[in-house]
């Protein structure tokens, strides 16, 4: 059985919540309300022209079958061929209708594509940044009135170039994205990431990357979807956005469990699910638990992904989108139908398709379509099926989703094979052409892997040589050079014996510092744990916790280098982690915590070691100048560092 797309990817992999610098921020429920508007009316074009195609099919038949089964035909009761006769009229009355609708859309559909496709042809072009600039604005001036950007973006003649590029090409790749042509959405992202300099921000950088994975993630290129979002992962986890973090982190997620690795995909989800519990996006949550559900289902624990699936539709409701409990609504059935609750699932699918198809969301809408006529069809009401089935191969067409559109055309087969026959050929020749095209894209991907790795075979090979080149190279010098040495051993003895002499004063005097630097660790950590007996409310294991943040914090300060994301790199856990565990067992801010430990090590040097110098100080408690040393002292203890070592 072909397991149909996830219905996650309309909610769960759309563009990043916010975007580039020098643009207004706007509401992505706004701006998926214009994109829907365009997106419903180029749906209605495709309806239209796959109706006009079944229309062709079904007059080829209806004529008698003479090009295709006259035999057949005739050998048919004369109740039979009329019920056939009829129903072929029905289909080309409706595939009227639909070609009709058609005509009134695409004047208005081809001139916003071809304005969109001059836009990015000029803004290629235009090779004077001053150029570059009015078309921007320009640009700009038209996603305003035509009401895809709430408010009006306008650069500055000082803009750095690299920004406007950045935003110019991101907007283009969403226009495209939202429209469904994902291969021109990563090429114009992929021109968006190579203006990514040190004049555009981290977060412009992080909406970037986050476009660039969501596009590819679209077009089923799933490794380098997380490739990309892995990107905009190292760059949200730096800013402490837990918002945008949990954004980012549902997204691989996503490609995890689309590329059918869903083990992998569970530490990222919870992660996520983590950081989002420190916000109130209560939005953001929905979309998380209804990965969550997907990942658990595809991991085959079904009570668990019903269990999230329920909770992201909990939200749905309180929100009162539409939209958004369609697609829950769907996600849930999809988990009542893999744990056989066929009823309850004709329940919620009832319930999601109205909701989705008046909210414009055509594509969770035809999977919906898809999974309702896979019920009926197995109940044996195999007119009410192919209606569904045909609906939503009608939207998967236009849509290039070739999947879900195997899904409808395979359906389709099944359910009108015996009572029409002619009509069910023409299925089954689509359905073999994309379960060719399939195998066309997954062999190239395939292929292209096994190319990069011959490749770099070849090339591991090539520096491999280089490299026994080099080895012979250097033997030969070697021998040279013990030849003159040996010539020359006698002048340099002394010079020999007087460094050996010198290198023994530092290893004594190393392992002096050594010393007093452990003999500082042990007091200092004694002394702590101590305090931490009489803290009745600390467990044992929060109290070897300390005890490894007091070691790292003293590590990263004698490496003069003191942050939060190093501490919970040297100790192998999160910042979140760090961040939660510190504020929960200490109650105060690691910020707060990490300061302590340093000045308290400060003292205990100044009033112990009175033959290490001030500056010797401020370096092993992580400050490479005095100054700040003892301004950060004298802050804590309201006493300058010389006042404590005089006491």
């Amino acid at each position: 059985m072909r397991t149909q797309f996830p219905v996650f990817l309309l909610w769960l992999m759309l563009v990043p919540a916010s975007v580039p610098a020098y643009t207004q921020v706007h509401d992505s429920s706004q701006k998926s309300q214009t994109s829907n508007s365009l997106y419903t009316q180029k749906s209605q074009t495709a309806n239209g022209l796959y109706a006009q195609g079944g229309e062709t099919a079904n007059g080829l038949y209806a004529q008698g079958g003479e090009s295709t089964s006259s035999l057949h035909a005739q050998a048919q009761p004369a109740g039979v061929r009329q019920a056939e006769a009829d129903a072929a009229k029905k289909q080309a009355d409706a595939a009227k209708i639909q070609a009709d609708a058609q005509a009134d859309v695409t004047g208005v559909e081809k001139t916003e594509a071809e304005l969109m496709k001059q836009y990015a042809c000029k803004y290629r072009a235009a090779e004077e940044p001053a150029k570059r600039l009015v078309l921007a604005n320009e640009f700009f001036g038209h996603l305003y009135q035509t009401g895809y950007i709430d408010e009006p973006i306008v650069f500055p003649a000082g803009a750095h170039m690299d920004s406007v590029d950045v935003n110019v090409w991101f907007y283009i790749s969403e226009w495209y994205y939202y429209e469904g042509e994902y291969g021109l959405a990563v090429q114009y992202a992929k021109r968006a990431e190579e203006h990514c300099t040190s004049h555009v921000d981290e977060i412009s950088k992080s909406d970037v990357y986050s476009q660039l994975g969501s596009a590819y993630f679209r077009a089923s290129d799933y490794e380098k979807a997380a490739e990309a979002l892995l990107k905009s992962y190292e760059i949200d986890r730096k800013s402490g956005d837990y918002d945008r973090l949990s954004s980012t982190l549902n997204g691989i997620g996503c490609v995890f469990v689309a590329g059918g690795k869903a083990p992998e995909a569970e530490k990222y989800v919870m992660e996520g699910i983590a950081a989002n519990a420190l916000t109130n996006n209560l939005s953001r949550r929905a979309v998380l638990f209804g990965t969550a559900s997907e990942m658990y289902k595809a991991i085959g624990d079904n009570p668990k992904a019903l269990q999230y699936a329920t909770g992201a539709l909990e939200i749905a409701r309180e929100t009162g989108d539409s939209s958004k409990i369609g697609v829950r609504l769907s996600q849930v059935a999809n988990v009542q139908l893999g744990m056989g609750q066929v009823e309850d699932a004709k329940r919620s699918l009832a319930e999601a398709m109205p909701l989705l198809q008046e909210s414009g969301n055509l594509h969770s809408y035809g999977i919906c379509m898809n999974q309702m006529g896979d019920i009926l069809a197995n109940e044996g009401k195999t007119e009410e099926a192919t209606d569904y089935y045909r609906e939503a191969a009608g939207i998967f067409l236009r849509q290039k989703d070739m999947r879900n559109e195997l899904h409808s055309r395979e359906g389709l087969y099944r359910v009108t094979k015996l009572t029409l026959p002619g009509e069910a050929m023409l299925h089954l020749e689509r359905a073999k052409v994309l379960q060719d095209s399939i195998y066309r894209q997954e062999t190239g991907e395939a292929l292209g892997k096994y190319n990069a790795i011959y490749y770099n075979d070849i090339l591991q090979e090539k520096q491999q040589q280089a490299e026994h080149q080099k080895r012979v190279i250097l033997w030969t010098s070697i021998t040279l050079a013990v030849v003159v040495l040996f010539i020359i051993i006698i002048g340099v003895t002394t010079a020999w014996r007087y460094h050996k002499r010198k290198q023994t004063d530092y290893e004594q005097d190393l392992n002096s510092l050594k010393g007093q630097y452990d003999e500082v660790n042990k007091h200092y950590r004694n002394l702590v744990t101590e305090q931490m007996k009489e803290n009745t409310g600390m467990t044992d294991d929060d109290r070897l916790f300390i005890g490894e943040l007091i070691d790292a914090i003293n590590t990263e300060a004698e490496k003069g280098i003191v942050s939060i994301d190093k501490i919970a790199d040297h100790m192998h856990i999160s910042v979140v982690t760090l961040r939660r565990r510190i504020t929960r067992t200490l109650s105060m801010t690691p910020q707060a915590y990490v300061l302590q430990v340093r000045m308290h090590k400060a003292k205990y040097l100044l009033e112990n070691y009175r033959d290490i110098t001030i500056a010797e100080v401020s370096e092993r408690c992580g400050y490479s100048q005095v100054p700040n040393f003892t301004r950060a002292f004298q802050k804590y203890y309201g006493i300058s560092p010389k006042e404590a070592r005089a006491k």
